[in-house]
């Protein structure tokens, strides 16, 4: 009796901890596309390496695929952590 009533206090305890809900903030960031670049990532194709620069001259990084178009010097809004 009591080690089953253990084992279900510790298994409502498990399931509660796995959905807590997690906040992370997030800010707005003008940045500007500086470079593009073509690599292989996976083995079966190709992807885009779009490097993006901010107004504080810090450097993002994003993968796109490649029919995605974008223009060097486009401007856009990111969310940053």
């Amino acid at each position: 009796m009591k080690t089953s009533l253990l084992l279900l206090l510790l298994a409502s305890g498990i399931a509660y901890g796995c959905m807590s809900e997690r906040e992370v903030e997030v800010r707005m960031v003008n940045v500007q596309l500086v470079r593009i670049d073509t690599l292989t990532r996976y083995p079966n194709g190709e992807e885009k390496m779009l490097t993006w620069r901010s107004d504080d001259a810090i450097d993002y990084v994003t993968y796109e695929p490649m029919r995605t178009n974008y223009v060097i010097g486009s401007r856009m809004a990111v969310m940053v952590r």
